[in-house]
């Protein structure tokens, strides 16, 4: 435990000292005073949260505790207990609606002697906990929670005055059942077999909740108050989950739990608080972000909060609610774009250990991928449908040519695009040749084995549905799918030096295949569907962006078709909700319109209460029609990116969707296709520098709106060329390289922009 603490206190300062020493190059600095910036971020409640959606939160990727007035219990504060693994265990074979499912656990509840007369409330962002104080008629309680990032429990401590040393912590369990059928019976035809009541016991004088499940695994919660020597309090609570061990009822989870709260007894807190930061504090400095409006500067830094309290490198992948449970009909793993937006953000931000949790799944089950197509595609297929469960992809999908039953394919072309572009975040070619490469062109062959070629010479997407809009025969989505992926599989092929015979093959159906439909209000859901109803899902301009097949650079005559594809989509005013807005800012941003991007960004972070649509909530959390939704608050921090760098198509492009109202803007060691870390400033509208970093020696093109002669700062290993608009280096593995025009900057930094007087800590509830 020593030398463990000791090396992660040893890493900690080698990141805060790096963060502010200059680079190989001796120029660039990051300089940040870490504790005092994201404390001008942290979230700061002057009332008490009245729901989940109001409550401050905390966890490590496993555990996690959100908080807010009970609901049940009068004069109450609720702490939800979440587990991100607590799914039903029951195979998909047993006779029951919604076999697999997320489950509740309980609260943990703080009851006063008094009434409660207010509270405050904070979320330390810096050091990952809450701290808060809650005053009653009787006294006065202060209480401070997290979850250890190297732990199995939740900490609670509580310290109180007058008669509130009474204050009387108890915890409610919830009975272990899917909540879809619980919240809508109606939803889904067939019956829900429950699982069997839990049951409450006491083992070595810790309280302990057993949840027994239908086919003979169980899980358990286990807690117990103990005082301190300074009369305040340390609650510790727990939640065991044991898998396919099918144990009888006193000898699973509830052993583990106990024995997860025996241990943390015995553990000095001190050491473990100090390894909680010390983690959380080499977290934050990977790369950093600053912007000129503070509340979206607020906004994202707590989405980076947020996603490091979901998951982790060695955590469950995250689902739609992260480890903050909430009854939803949602409480599975949704392929078809939660999951993908959820870790839209991780590799940009330079966090690729965490979002390698969802590419080691895929890896894991790759068998289930080719298990879920029909037998006769089998030895050349794979697929992925949805929704699917925790820790499996096994969710079967039909293929066919029959044009009378739709074939719904997104999910696993879009996952291996984000594997993909994960890897190339790396350049990683062990894992592109052994992993990716081999399942992409399962992936893709499912276009090559279902598309039809017919009279008119033109290979054809058959009768398919576009997520979540309808079914068409030549879906634009799915054509966009196809092509992004016979062109990534030709240049694969043409890195590893594999596969010419499919490379013929993929470029001659790339070069007949026919073309999306289109019609006056622009890129069509199918051929013969129009995009004329509102809607969120932006499957049908799947080329513009997320996949960039059809894009300005390539195709500028294709402008005035996309613009009016993206006004029209988002035009049509209804089924609104945040992941529609913060997609609308994504794809202006594909095409340089900074003005529009930033619009729908700002957009989808308004708080609404009204027909309009929900956006976000109070904890930046998000509710579509009262259900939690994990992703589209982490897609709306990826627009925020998508203004300040993108990297796609063998190309770095540095503030490529500027908005005319920005002035400054800065970012540090964001992560670019190709393995680069990229750092630039913009001040006044002018673009101070860029630095880029080489971690692969890949070939290195640059788009920016550098002005006149530009300036290399490097060894002399590096070289330049100019190519119109772009810039091309040669940068060597290891190297680094500086741009600028005009006189030399008399530093290289890149620091937090100054804050306007009363701006600081946007998000979390106030009194009005």
């Amino acid at each position: 435990m020593k030398t463990t603490r000791l090396l992660r206190i040893l890493l900690c300062a080698f990141a805060l000292c790096h963060a502010g020493l200059p680079t190989a190059c001796g120029q660039i600095q990051l300089g940040v005073d870490w504790q005092q910036f994201l404390a001008k971020q942290d979230m700061v409640w002057n009332k008490m949260p009245a729901n989940y959606y109001e409550g401050p939160f905390v966890g490590n990727g496993l555990l996690g505790a959100i908080v807010f007035k009970d609901t049940k219990k009068d004069n109450t504060l609720c702490f939800e207990i979440g587990r991100t693994d607590v799914y039903d265990h029951r195979s998909k074979n047993i006779n029951s609606t919604n076999p697999f499912g997320r489950l509740p656990i309980g609260q943990l509840l703080l009851t006063p002697v008094g009434v409660i007369t207010g509270a405050k409330f904070r979320t330390d962002l810096w050091n990952a906990e809450i701290t808060g104080t809650i005053t009653t008629t009787m006294g006065m309680i202060s209480l401070r929670c997290f979850v250890p990032s190297d732990e199995e429990f939740i900490v609670l401590d509580i310290k109180s005055t007058g008669q509130e040393n009474k204050v009387n912590c108890s915890f409610s369990p919830e009975q272990g059942n899917h909540p879809r059928p619980t919240v809508q019976p109606n939803r889904d035809m067939g019956v829900y077999v429950p699982n069997p009541p839990f049951v409450t016991s006491r083992i070595d004088g810790i309280e302990v909740i057993t949840q027994p499940l239908l086919e003979g695994d169980d899980y358990a919660t286990a807690w117990i108050d103990r005082p301190n020597a300074d009369k305040s309090r340390t609650i510790l609570i727990t939640v065991a989950n044991r898998w396919a061990n099918k144990q009888v009822l006193g000898s699973g989870s509830a052993v583990d739990a106990v024995a997860t709260i025996k241990a943390a007894q015995q553990k000095n807190m001190g050491l473990i608080e100090e390894a909680h930061r010390t983690w959380w504090h080499h977290y934050y400095p990977s790369s950093f972000v600053t912007l000129p409006d503070t509340r979206l500067e607020s906004f994202y830094w707590i989405q980076m909060y947020k996603l490091a309290s979901a998951t982790r490198a060695d955590r469950p992948v995250v689902d739609l609610m992260g480890p903050w449970f909430k009854p939803s009909v949602w409480a599975a793993y949704w392929t078809n774009l939660n999951l993908q937006l959820a870790y839209y953000t991780l590799g940009i931000t330079n966090h690729l250990d965490i979002a390698d949790a969802l590419y080691k799944l895929i890896e894991k089950h790759s068998d289930q991928l080719i298990e879920n197509v029909p037998v006769a595609y089998r030895n050349d297929c794979a697929a992925l449908g949805n929704p699917v469960g925790y820790n499996d992809l096994n969710a079967s999908v039909m293929l066919n040519t029959n044009g009378t039953s739709p074939m719904r394919l997104i999910a696993l072309p879009w996952l291996i695009q984000l594997f993909y572009i994960h890897n190339r975040l790396t350049m990683d070619d062990s894992r592109l040749r052994n992993t990716i490469y081999p399942l992409m062109k399962r992936t893709f062959n499912v276009y090559t084995r279902t598309m039809q070629l017919d009279i008119d010479g033109k290979y054809h997407i058959p009768y398919t549905y576009s997520d979540e809009y309808g079914n068409a025969f030549e879906t634009s989505l799915n054509i966009a799918l196809a092509r992004w992926g016979y062109k990534t599989l030709i240049d694969c092929a043409t890195r590893l030096k594999v596969d010419q015979s499919s490379v013929n093959a993929w470029r001659d159906i790339l070069t007949n295949m026919a073309d999306y439909p289109t019609d006056t209000t622009g890129i069509m859901v199918g051929r013969d569907v129009p995009f004329a109803k509102p809607h969120r899902h932006y499957s049908h301009l799947f080329c513009i962006f997320p996949l960039y097949e059809m894009n300005i650079e390539e195709e500028p005559e294709r402008l005035p078709l996309m613009e009016q594809s993206i006004a029209h989509f988002t035009g049509i005013d209804g089924d609104n909700c945040m992941f529609k807005f913060n997609g609308a800012s994504s794809l202006w941003s594909a095409l340089g319109k900074g003005d529009s991007a930033l619009k729908w960004l700002n957009r989808s972070l308004l708080i609404l209460n009204t027909r309009k649509g929900p956006t976000i909530t109070p904890n930046t959390l998000y509710s579509e029609n009262g259900w939690p939704t994990f992703e589209s608050p982490i897609a709306s921090s990826r627009a925020a990116l998508d203004m300040l760098m993108q990297s796609w198509g063998g190309k770095i492009r540095i503030f490529p969707a500027w908005p005319s109202t920005w002035k400054d803007a800065g970012f540090y060691s964001l992560r670019a296709e190709g393995a680069f870390l990229v750092s630039a400033v913009k001040r006044y509208g002018i673009t101070r520098f860029i630095s880029i970093k080489s971690l692969a020696g890949e070939p290195c093109i640059i788009k920016c709106d550098l002005k006149g002669t530009i300036k290399l700062l490097a060894s002399k290993n590096v070289s330049m060329q100019r190519r119109g608009e772009l810039i091309a280096l040669t940068l060597p593995k290891g190297e680094e390289a500086i741009l600028y025009t005009g006189v030399k900057p008399t530093s290289f930094d890149v620091t937090p922009l100054p804050t306007k007087a009363g701006t600081c800590n946007s998000w979390g509830l106030k009194e009005k």
